[in-house]
């Protein structure tokens, strides 16, 4: 019987890896994991490396196929809830940590509807941060897909196509915003030090065929990870208390909490690290065949048992 394979995603440590004068200060375990094992540089995003964890070919446009998820009704688009700044010439994107409450969803929801009514559109909740809209017809247009855009400026991530269609979405895209813009609920979201919800952000368009038991078992709270499991018939468990962690054979693939780099992230590490202690150990004495330990946005860490044994 062939052994066990493990790969473990460690989301929001790319900032951390980067500066090289906090390697000296992470734990024994991950820097053991740092020093022996092969590097290979992937930026490559969480959404993005998630999806192609569940699908025989790796996504290479950049939108990703992921409004199928939120809803089985035909010609469907996420229409994620985000804030655009003004900064000199460009406008940067910001959709993370916006704390958006189940009643500031269905109160902005409400208000945008009559623009896409007139548009042909209904604008729905997935959950308060995640929104889609359903169409009569899908747009002959590429879109971007969140996960890329987030953070950075719009302008080269705007729909692309058919020239008519894409003024009108982008037509469309401005008056969601000059709606938005003096909203009394969003002078309460600053009044509250949250970031005002000024604008949407269209993308998801696709089918996402997903490879039925791609991994034995997943692990993880990531809701993206949750849905492929789900789609793939693969057992999961949302929390590493709920999981086996000895593996005796297949794939199996861990998902970690985002580091809070606002928080005390050694500690987070640490926790982290007596995970990846125990995976050290069966990986050493071949219980494991490879360990994979990827961080988004940054690289890959490949692991053999006798990387397990190299003196250096």
């Amino acid at each position: 019987m062939a052994k066990a394979e493990l790969s473990v995603i460690l989301p929001n440590m790319a900032g951390l890896v980067q500066q090289e004068i906090n390697k000296t200060v992470f734990p024994p375990t991950v820097q053991k994991i740092f020093n022996k094992a092969a590097f290979t540089t992937n930026e490559t995003s969480l959404e993005r490396s998630l999806i192609n964890h569940f699908t025989a070919m790796p996504q290479t446009t950049s939108d990703l196929p992921l409004a199928s998820l939120r809803s089985e009704q035909q010609n469907v688009l996420c229409a994620d809830p985000c804030y655009l700044h003004a900064d000199r010439d460009r406008l940067l994107l910001f959709s993370d940590s916006l704390d958006i409450t189940e009643e500031e969803a269905d109160e902005l929801i409400s208000t945008i509807q009559p623009l896409l009514t007139e548009f042909g559109a209904n604008l729905e909740k997935y959950n308060s941060d995640q929104w889609f809209i359903s169409l009569a017809a899908m747009p002959e247009l590429d879109f971007t897909a969140l996960a890329e855009v987030s953070g950075k400026a719009v302008h080269n991530s705007l729909p692309s196509g058919d020239e008519q269609t894409r003024l009108a979405w982008l037509r469309l895209w401005n008056e969601i915003q000059m709606l938005l813009f003096d909203l009394p609920l969003n002078e309460q979201r600053q009044q509250q030090g949250k970031l005002p919800i000024n604008s949407l952000w269209f993308w998801g368009k696709g089918e996402l065929n997903v490879q039925p038991h791609a991994w034995q078992s997943t692990v993880g709270g990531n809701v993206l990870l949750q849905q492929l499991a789900n789609q793939a018939n693969i057992e999961h468990k949302s929390t590493l208390e709920q999981a086996d962690l000895i593996y005796t054979s297949g794939k199996h693939l861990i998902v970690f909490k985002p580091l809070e780099l606002e928080g005390d992230w050694q500690q987070q590490l640490t926790v982290i690290d007596h995970v990846l202690a125990t995976v050290w150990q069966q990986l050493k004495w071949h219980k494991l065949a490879k360990v994979s330990l990827e961080i988004p946005n940054y690289g890959c860490y490949q692991l053999t048992p006798f990387n397990c044994w190299k003196p250096w």
